[in-house]
């Protein structure tokens, strides 16, 4: 028996005590540490993708114009390339840089190693009032982010670029039923319901998400990609001779390039199966062969095929393999401050791109118009939301119809002219604008 009687006390009053006395502690301690820790004055928000940040142009403008908004921007990705100085310079964003991992042991180790690091940094940065990220790659990233803005409160941003399911189709030769497919689908239907608000680049994409996916279409606003300011046209004649002179480009342009009658041309490409660059390749080959039997009027062609891939190797080979006369291709890897220098000098655009879904449109499309360049582009269905035939640019289904689209872009002064002007026309459609409608419509920032 307690001298002091304690032994009466019920067991259910001492547990009552043990919370009273613990509350404080939790309330004030263990609370602010565990969903606080790092809180700023300011609206903060985490702006992940699992890409090449120097190369993610959408999510840079992001952070520009959320830094712009007044938010605190903790921006996270790969540091493989150049981080443009505006970005590195402003003093709301923070750069967070990730690990990037191989695929050498495998897919699900990559994941695996991924996820863990992705669980690391959003641990690190838990206070934030927001997560936008980029989809795809949604594998591990969207169940990660869902289950830590679930016990976080912070609120969910998607931004579709595509499908990430449809990407991972292509690599098995357009399985859906392939466990990894059908497994990256699931993740993707169930896991997209989880999030408070969706950025699409197509009106089609919208629809997807309400149809497919069973997403509300009032938490679903339409952003399309825009050129940021450093895309824009260049204003005289003199000013393209002299930018042709500078280091980064000069030692490309041959001695015998005539600027006033000979064409250059430009493509963005990551070198991957959506995008085949061996359908432009066997045009220009084409064209060599209208040289030679056909019409030796026909002006050069000199081509700029910039980025990196998979893919890389082999249309290298095929270009290194055959005699060229008329056209001279060039591989390159520019900074984030020369692609838009090289943009601006060209006279045309060509994009191969086809999208895994058909309901994405091509971000390198938008670059060219920002810069004042008319696009030559490879035809799909949602394409017609932002190309028109003939009023800004050229659409081809194959490689004959390039070839058609080439000789038109090069002997046609008519053609050229309007397309220009089309072109022109759609350099004055800028990001911010176009942010700012789509996340007023969300109610993720007041105008």
């Amino acid at each position: 028996m307690s001298v002091f009687g304690f032994d009466n006390i019920p067991t259910w009053l001492w547990w009552l005590l043990a919370i009273y006395l613990a509350t404080p502690f939790v309330l004030y301690v263990v609370q602010p540490y565990l969903f606080y820790e790092g809180k700023s004055t300011k609206t903060r928000i985490l702006i992940v993708v699992l890409g090449d940040l120097g190369h993610s142009p959408r999510i840079l403008y992001h952070a520009r114009s959320f830094s712009k908004a007044g938010f605190q921007v903790e921006l996270s990705g790969y540091v493989d390339s150049d981080i443009p100085t505006d970005i590195l310079d402003d003093d709301n964003i923070e750069i967070h840089g990730l690990k990037k991992y191989g695929s050498e042991k495998g897919l699900l180790v990559k994941a695996l190693k991924q996820g863990l690091q992705l669980c690391s940094m959003f641990w690190k940065l838990r206070a934030v009032d927001y997560i936008l990220l980029q989809n795809p790659p949604t594998i591990p990233i969207l169940p990660i982010a869902v289950v830590v803005k679930t016990f976080s409160r912070a609120k969910l941003i998607i931004d579709w670029h595509n499908l990430g399911y449809t990407i991972l189709q292509m690599k098995f030769k357009d399985q859906f039923l392939h466990p990894l497919v059908l497994l990256a689908y699931l993740i993707e239907w169930i896991f997209a319901k989880f999030a408070n608000y969706h950025l699409t680049v197509t009106k089609a994409m919208k629809t997807y998400l309400v149809e497919k996916f069973g997403i509300d279409g009032k938490k679903i606003a339409v952003l399309y990609d825009r050129p940021g300011k450093q895309f824009s046209p260049l204003k005289e004649a003199d000013d393209r001779e002299a930018l042709l002179k500078q280091e980064f480009i000069a030692k490309y342009i041959p001695k015998e390039f005539d600027i006033s009658k000979d064409k250059i041309f430009v493509t963005s490409t990551s070198f991957t199966p959506d995008e085949d660059i061996s359908v432009l390749i066997g045009s220009f080959k084409i064209y060599e062969n209208s040289f030679q039997k056909f019409d030796q009027t026909l002006p050069r062609i000199l081509c700029f095929i910039t980025g990196k891939g998979p893919l890389q190797e082999k249309i290298v080979k095929q270009v290194q393999d055959f005699k060229w006369d008329r056209v001279q291709v060039e591989f390159l890897w520019l900074s984030s401050e020369d692609y838009p220098k090289l943009l601006r000098l060209c006279d045309y655009g060509v994009s191969l791109h086809t999208s895994s879904s058909g309901l994405d449109l091509p971000m390198k499309i938008l670059d060219m118009f920002g810069s004042g360049l008319p696009v030559i582009c490879m035809n799909y269905p949602v394409l017609d939301e932002l190309v028109q035939q003939n009023v800004n640019g050229l659409k081809f289904a194959d490689r004959r119809e390039l070839h058609e689209a080439l000789i038109f872009s090069v002997k046609d002064e008519q053609v050229h002219q309007e397309i220009k002007r089309g072109a022109l026309r759609e350099s004055k459609n800028r990001w911010n604008e176009s942010w700012e409608s789509a996340l007023s419509e969300l109610k993720i920032i007041h105008k």
